[in-house]
């Protein structure tokens, strides 16, 4: 457990925020929860349901004075396991009320429509992607599996874009980040110019755009690199001294990062144009030569990623997709 590093700006509201890391199933690493001892005691994650992550919390807490049924309140950035796998556990152990976007309200609170529509959805976009159907097969079952590392519990409050809370004795606006996740939430506390961005913005990798199934009430699917370019574009433009962030270290120079982020996803927009001079090309066949290792946890994301950047081509009117009698999409060059 650790203290967010406030060198080099001078931020007291950073004394107040406690950074406390706790292991994960995932190739992504560590997350990172934040305790903040305000009225009420606050938790901003919860990393995911397993004993570990459970021992590591507690672990944590205990350090800063505090057990789990202290905790009032959590507020849930995004719905992925990572961030929110632990918090029926905490809700158990202290009545704790959950935060969260409209968004993330069917996955935290287990909906079984939501459940059901997410697995169907897995498998019918990797088939669609032209995944061999046993490779997609078992893909699917691998995310539907990670239910197991999943408590759920009732959301009672919903926050959303414009909104402000309270948090270490300073007003947060809520902004809503979709991208990495539709419903990705991110707290910016202006005076001291602190952003609280969870997996929006990350140091040490780029976040993946994770496509998924239409928002309820929607027919069609969001297109996740459109709405993360968008999103990123926003932090670019506002004051930001430090993101406080969901995994890694803590980033600094914001615009710089976002630059390189930029700059990354022109080349790989570059890279699926040349591989598309070839010839039609389905999104798997892109994503094998893409990613040259693949293996069963990586072909949902490899999968997810290379179609954000294809509906971002789509976009500019530089590539269209057809169906083939297989039901398989293929993509070519306008």
């Amino acid at each position: 457990m650790q203290t967010v590093p406030i060198d080099p700006f001078d931020a007291p509201l950073l004394g107040k925020i406690h950074q406390i890391t706790l292991p994960t199933p995932f190739p992504v690493g560590p997350v990172h929860t934040y305790l903040i001892p305000d009225d009420p005691l606050t938790l901003i994650d919860a990393g995911p349901c397993t004993p570990a992550a459970q021992a590591a919390l507690q672990a944590g807490l205990a350090q800063l004075g505090v057990s789990l049924s202290d905790i009032q309140r959590v507020i849930i950035t995004h719905a992925h396991v990572d961030h929110y796998g632990l918090v029926g556990e905490i809700v158990a152990a202290s009545g704790a009320e959950v935060w969260a976007h409209p968004l993330a309200q069917p996955s935290i609170e287990g909906w079984p429509s939501s459940r059901a529509l997410h697995d169907r959805f897995w498998l019918e976009l990797l088939l669609a992607s032209g995944v061999p159907a046993n490779l997609a097969q078992r893909t699917a079952s691998l995310y539907q599996g990670m239910e197991q590392l999943i408590s759920h519990a009732p959301v009672a409050r919903l926050l959303d874009e414009g909104e402000t809370i309270g948090l270490a004795g300073a007003g947060w606006q809520v902004l809503h980040c979709p991208g990495h996740a539709d419903s990705l939430i991110c707290l910016y506390q202006p005076m001291d110019r602190l952003l609280l961005g969870n997996d929006h913005l990350l140091a040490h990798i780029s976040s993946n755009a994770i496509v998924g199934p239409p928002s309820p009430g929607e027919s069609q699917r969001r297109r996740p690199l459109v709405d993360y370019w968008a999103s990123l574009g926003r932090i670019y433009e506002m004051q930001i001294a430090l993101v406080i962030p969901g995994h890694g270290d803590a980033v600094a120079d914001v615009r710089s990062l976002i630059h390189s982020r930029f700059r990354f996803y022109e080349r790989r927009l570059a890279r699926l144009q040349e591989e598309l001079r070839r010839g039609p090309q389905s999104v798997w066949q892109l994503a094998q030569a893409i990613f040259r290792r693949l293996d069963l946890t990586d072909t949902y994301l490899a999968t997810s990623e290379v179609l954000g950047h294809l509906d971002v081509l789509e976009g500019k009117g530089l590539v269209a997709r057809t169906t083939s009698d297989d039901g398989i999409w293929r993509y070519r060059l306008t």
